[in-house]
């Protein structure tokens, strides 16, 4: 991730990266700790909260206002963030990363976007085969879109997903944590593992595979030095997944 410039040198005790690149660890907390535990409770709140309301019998019926709540909750959860780092002067460029401008640049973090969720869509399919083994599965996607309407609303909500929640958990928690712990494979660790245990709704298979899989955009965001492509990544997985869901019940194979 981008570190200023008067920021670079990284701190005595923090491990060195190879090639003599500045170390991926931020010198400082990039918010205050107070704040984080404030969004770690907003997080548990939230996870807990989905996960009761996704096993009642409504739950699938009210499909719009879930799309709509849950856009709300992104933005201010997402705003919060940015408070945050206000509060400590962090440049939110710190958190997007590397500025890239133009056809080639945009060219290759979508390729490496692509790359990515391929990738990560067999590992995802591996970890789902290993957890079934264990008598773990996801619950029932019941929030998925039926209508024209949802599908519209469905992918809104996942570009939305991509921004705020790449901003927030590969942004903020990623390099507040590893700043904390000075530590990179724990700043990793931490908010991945936040990163699950906020999509309560999944159960406990879901939110396990959603913990790797927040590892992966986490390794997708340190080797392109920028937000971008996981923020590609995540909104057409999303995207993809609910049309898909929404297809294969048009279709009456689910």
């Amino acid at each position: 991730m981008n570190i200023p410039e008067n920021d670079a040198l990284p701190h005595p005790s923090e491990p060195s990266v190879s090639g003599g690149n500045p170390s991926p660890v931020p010198p400082r907390l990039i918010a205050p700790l107070w704040h984080t535990c404030l969004l770690v409770l907003l997080f548990i709140g939230i996870s807990v909260s989905g996960a009761l309301h996704a096993t009642k019998p409504s739950a699938a019926q009210h499909r719009i206002i879930q799309y709509l709540i849950t856009l709300g909750f992104e933005w201010i959860i997402a705003a919060i963030a940015w408070w945050g780092i206000r509060l400590r002067r962090t440049p939110i460029t710190q958190l997007i990363g590397e500025r890239r401008r133009g056809f080639e640049a945009w060219r290759d973090d979508i390729a490496a976007a692509a790359v990515f969720w391929i990738a990560a869509s067999i590992l995802l399919v591996l970890i789902g085969s290993l957890l079934r083994l264990v008598h773990l599965s996801a619950p029932a996607k019941t929030i998925a879109p039926q209508s024209l309407l949802e599908i519209i609303l469905w992918i809104a909500l996942s570009i939305s997903a991509g921004i705020c929640e790449e901003f927030v958990f590969r942004g903020y928690m990623l390099q507040q944590f590893t700043a904390l712990t000075h530590r990179l494979w724990a700043g990793i660790l931490i908010s991945s593992i936040l990163f699950g245990l906020s999509h309560g709704y999944e159960g406990a298979a879901g939110m396990i595979a959603i913990t790797a899989y927040g590892a992966m955009f986490c390794a997708l965001t340190l080797s392109r030095r920028s937000l971008r492509p996981g923020i590609i990544a995540h909104a057409w997985h999303d995207s993809f997944s609910g049309i898909m869901l929404a297809l294969a019940r048009h279709l009456r194979l689910l």
